[in-house]
C-alpha cells in the first residue's frame, strides 16, 4: 500500500530516521536520531532494536532513472551513449510499477533523464504518476526543444537542470550538439513557471577555463544552482577521455579556483561526488565537511541508478546487469552494490592512511575502472593518489 503524498515525509532507519521537506526553501533531507523521531510523534520502529543493524541505509534516498536512451542530439561525449531507444525499454505500466516500488521502499527523489526524457512520448504520464504517489520528480534536459507541452511538464518538477557546458560560442566545448540560444531561451521560459531551475555543467580539460562564465550566466538569469560534474570515461565519453580529462594542475587548483570565481556571484554552487578528491586535497576541516554532509561516492547507499531497459547499478557511470524488478530482494545482497559499500573497508594505500577516507571513499569508480582497470583501485586522478604513485 503506497502511503499518501504529504509534502513532508519521514523514513525510519536504525539510527532514527530521515526527514524530507519539500515545502521549505530550499528543500532538504535531514538525518535525525531516535529521540527526534519520537518528539515528532513517530511510533517506535523495529529497526531501532535490531541487534546487528546494517551499515548502509534501508533504501537509497535518490534514484537516477534514465527513462529512455533515445536522444536526437548525438553529443560526442555522451556518457550514456544515447541515440536510439533500447529495444527493450520499460513500458509505461512497468515504469509506474517500478516508481511504486521505489516509493514504497522510502525513496524521496527520482532524477529523471535519458537520453532526452522529452523524447519519450509518455513522459508526462510517468511524471503525473510520480507526483500522485508522493515521489518527487527532478529532471535533467538538454532543453533543445522546449515548447508549451514541455513547459507544462517542467512546472510539475521538483527541480529542473539544463545541461550546459559553456556560454555562447563555447556551448559545444565538450562536443555537445545543439544551440546555446535555444538552451538560453528555454532557461528564461522555465524560470517563469518553475522556481527551481539550474545548470549541470560538465567540467573537462576543455571547459575548465570557462567555469566562471557559466556561473555569471546562471547568476544573471537568477537560477537557483550550478552543479559542476567531472567528465567521466563512460559511453561515447570513454573514447574521447584522454582529450577531455582534467590535468593534475586542474585537479589541484579546482577548489581554490571555484572559491575565487564564485565570490562575485550569489547563485549557489554544487559539485558532484567525483570532485571530492580535489576538495580534500586542500585538507579542509573535517568537521565542516561532515556538518555540510559532503561525501564522495555513496552509490549503493544514498544513490541508485536505473537504465531505461530496467537494469540497476550503483551509479550511472558503472554498469550492472541486475533488474530493477528485483531491487527489494537485491538491495542488501547485491554483490555489485556491496562492492561500493565495501570501498572504505577495502581501501588501498594511500587512501587507507588518508584522514578523509570515510568522506572521500576512494574517489570515482568510473575513473578507477578506466585508468587502473580495477573497481577497488584508488582514483588515479586524485592528487594525493597521483603523488603517492610517483613516490614509489
Amino acid at each position: 500500500m503506497i502511503p499518501p503524498p504529504p509534502s513532508n515525509r519521514a523514513r525510519y532507519e536504525s539510527f532514527g530516521g530521515i526527514i524530507s521537506s519539500t515545502d521549505s526553501e530550499p528543500p532538504f533531507l535531514a538525518w535525525v536520531d531516535q529521540d527526534f523521531m519520537r518528539e515528532m510523534g513517530h511510533a517506535e520502529s523495529p529497526k531501532w532494536s535490531e541487534p546487528n543493524p546494517k551499515a548502509h541505509l534501508s533504501a537509497p534516498t535518490e534514484v537516477h532513472f534514465s527513462v529512455t536512451n533515445k536522444c536526437s542530439a548525438g553529443c560526442k561525449s555522451c556518457y550514456m551513449n544515447s541515440s536510439k531507444s533500447f529495444p527493450e525499454e520499460l513500458s509505461t505500466s512497468e515504469m509506474k510499477k517500478h516508481m511504486d516500488t521505489l516509493r514504497e521502499m522510502g525513496v524521496f527523489h527520482v532524477a529523471l533523464g535519458g537520453g532526452e526524457a522529452f523524447e519519450r512520448l509518455d513522459f508526462e504520464e510517468i511524471v503525473d504518476h510520480m507526483n500522485s504517489i508522493g515521489l518527487v520528480p527532478n529532471l535533467t534536459t538538454n532543453a533543445q526543444n522546449i515548447g508549451p507541452h514541455e513547459l507544462r511538464i517542467i512546472a510539475k518538477m521538483g527541480q529542473v537542470n539544463v545541461s550546459l557546458d559553456g556560454v555562447g560560442d563555447r556551448y559545444g566545448v565538450n562536443g555537445r550538439q545543439g544551440s546555446f540560444l535555444r538552451a538560453e531561451a528555454a532557461l528564461v521560459a522555465m524560470k517563469k513557471i518553475q522556481k527551481r531551475v539550474g545548470i549541470n555543467c560538465v567540467v573537462s580539460g576543455k571547459s575548465y577555463p570557462y567555469m566562471a562564465e557559466v556561473i555569471e550566466f546562471a547568476d544573471q538569469l537568477g537560477l537557483n544552482e550550478v552543479e559542476f560534474l567531472r567528465f567521466k570515461p563512460q559511453g561515447r565519453g570513454k573514447a574521447h577521455y584522454l582529450e577531455h580529462a582534467l590535468t593534475q594542475e586542474m585537479m589541484r587548483d579546482f577548489y581554490p579556483t571555484l572559491l575565487r570565481i564564485r565570490a562575485p556571484f550569489s547563485v549557489p554552487i554544487k559539485i558532484d561526488c567525483s570532485f571530492v578528491p580535489a576538495l580534500v586535497y586542500h585538507n579542509p576541516p573535517r568537521e565542516e565537511l561532515e556538518k555540510l554532509a559532503v561525501t564522495g561516492c555513496d552509490a549503493g547507499n544514498l544513490l541508485l541508478a536505473v537504465k531505461s531497459d530496467g537494469r540497476f547499478s550503483g551509479c550511472s557511470f558503472v554498469s550492472n546487469s541486475e533488474p530493477i524488478s528485483e531491487i527489494r530482494e537485491r538491495w542488501d545482497s547485491s554483490t555489485h552494490l556491496n562492492g561500493f559499500r565495501d570501498l572504505v573497508a577495502q581501501a588501498p594505500e594511500p587512501c587507507r592512511s588518508c584522514d578523509y577516507l570515510s568522506i572521500c571513499r576512494t574517489g570515482c569508480r568510473a575513473v578507477a575502472l578506466h585508468l587502473a582497470g580495477d573497481f577497488s583501485a584508488a582514483d588515479p586522478e586524485c592528487p594525493k593518489v597521483f603523488d603517492h604513485a610517483r613516490s614509489k
